[in-house]
């Protein structure tokens, strides 16, 4: 918003580039306002007053502009978006402003308050008349549950900024487990029997996989496809066929993934807890006798 200050200098601009004020006065063009008149003459009283009603009218317009927005924020139905953002800012064991969804983060340094930001994965779904919001800490860059401290401090705090009648439901659980069961066919020249790279020692194509698994995006979707293009991709792969791929959640009912499939945690886990990612996986030297 402008000052009077700024409001008057403007009208003096005017006033002084005015060819028939310059007559009418006497003064030369470009000369300033305040080299001809004095701050008690007439003419710069008239323009303060004048520019503090320019003042005034301004700054009911900036009220009135801030009282609708406020109004519209409360009104408004929110985004997934917006559910999303709103809970990445969670500051866990810190309070919030009475009256309000924002904490109070009084006497608390950068620090402090980048420690308390524990949601650092969350996504938003809908379905019927329900939202679904999944959200997770973060440990070593990969998805974390929250504990049950964690997780009720912050149903807390979504019931203080959720809008009104709107069911959410909030998921924070260790990642899904995944299954896979393929064949591999390989350049004899560049991998061993077992997969092993004949350069370096690692074992590329369980390397892809890992790394094609912790790099989908938080409740990104898993696609067969786009597992077989990285590992066709991978050093010493010529073809890949896969046979199986499947989804759980407790490492007991496992279900098929035809295509696709989004995780029910918004992640998987990479042999989680001692269940193999890679139920089978059988090497095929490509180019020999054998094929």
């Amino acid at each position: 918003m402008r000052t009077i200050t700024e409001i008057k200098q403007e009208l003096t601009d005017a006033f002084m580039a005015n060819e028939n004020l310059q007559k009418a006065y006497g003064f030369a063009p470009g000369t300033a306002f305040d080299k001809h008149f004095s701050k008690v003459s007439l003419e710069s009283v008239l323009l303060y007053i004048v520019a503090f009603a320019q003042w005034t009218l301004e700054k009911l317009f900036d009220t009135h502009t801030q009282e609708v927005e406020a109004y519209i924020s409360t009104m408004k139905p929110h985004t997934l978006r917006w559910y999303q953002e709103k809970a990445k800012a969670f500051l866990y064991g810190l309070s919030l402003i009475a009256g309000t969804d924002q904490f109070d983060t009084t006497g608390k340094t950068e620090e402090d308050v980048a420690a308390a930001q524990i949601i650092k994965f969350a996504a938003v779904t809908e379905s019927g008349a329900t939202l679904y919001l999944k959200v997770a800490n973060e440990a070593n860059g990969r998805p974390k549950k929250l504990d049950a401290s964690q997780k009720a401090a912050f149903e807390a705090y979504l019931h203080e900024y959720k809008d009104a009648g709107v069911r959410v439901d909030v998921t924070s659980e260790q990642g899904d487990y995944l299954r896979l069961s393929l064949d591999v066919y390989y350049n004899p020249l560049l991998l061993a029997a077992d997969g092993q790279s004949k350069s370096d020692g690692t074992y590329p194509v369980e390397d892809a996989i890992k790394s094609y698994i912790e790099q989908l995006p938080f409740n990104g979707e898993y696609r067969n496809n786009d597992l077989v293009d990285v590992l066709q991709q991978t050093k010493g792969v010529i073809m890949v066929q896969l046979h199986s791929a499947a989804q759980s959640v407790d490492n007991v009912t496992y279900n098929d993934i035809e295509a696709f499939c989004t995780p029910f945690a918004g992640y998987f886990e990479y042999d989680r807890e001692g269940a193999k990612t890679i139920q089978s996986i059988n090497y095929i030297p490509y180019g020999t006798d054998e094929n």
